[in-house]
């Protein structure tokens, strides 16, 4: 393959240490090593770096992009629907997070990941995607932009408020 191996101190001694095994996982490589001083064995887990996308959040900060922390909030969103696997929300956020490399983008808006969540969470689980759905967008279904709730009041039922209180 002509890929070269980067030497790894070990945990341990700080020494060098060899690669003994090598096994694909589904997120990256597993390798086992032997420390070449203390001969101590230890793992290793590698998977691709971060694709360098930034996402601008509601309150103006900008961050990495980061699919466990959008598989964290879809797992969130899903917690209570039984027919969900764990393995379906994984394949959403490689999903968005494939489709957001090949769009070339360097930065993202968080209402883009919003509404490219609510797409492929329709098609697994509607009422998943009801419930994102219900705290990312306004009474039209579109994605609120605003970092905060609408400044005008919400009508509520119950008794009226008295004007000279």
């Amino acid at each position: 393959m002509g890929a070269t191996i980067a030497a790894v101190q070990c945990p341990y001694c700080s020494g060098d240490s060899s690669v003994t095994e090598t096994r694909v996982t589904a997120d990256g490589l597993r390798r086992r090593r032997l420390c070449t001083a203390c001969k101590r064995r230890f793992t290793t887990y590698e998977r691709l770096g971060a694709p360098g996308l930034k996402v601008a959040k509601r309150d103006g900060s900008v961050e990495p992009f980061d699919s466990d922390k959008l598989l964290t909030a879809l797992q969130r969103v899903c917690a209570h629907r039984t027919g969900i696997a764990d393995d379906d929300l994984r394949r959403i956020a490689r999903d968005i997070e494939a489709t957001l490399l090949d769009s070339g983008r360097k930065s993202v808006a968080w209402s883009d990941l919003v509404t490219l969540a609510l797409a492929r969470l329709e098609n697994v689980d509607p009422v998943s995607a009801q419930r994102l759905a219900a705290n990312y967008t306004d009474e039209s279904g579109a994605v609120r932009f605003a970092s905060s709730s609408p400044q005008e009041p919400s009508p509520q039922l119950g008794l009226p408020l008295r004007d000279d209180d």
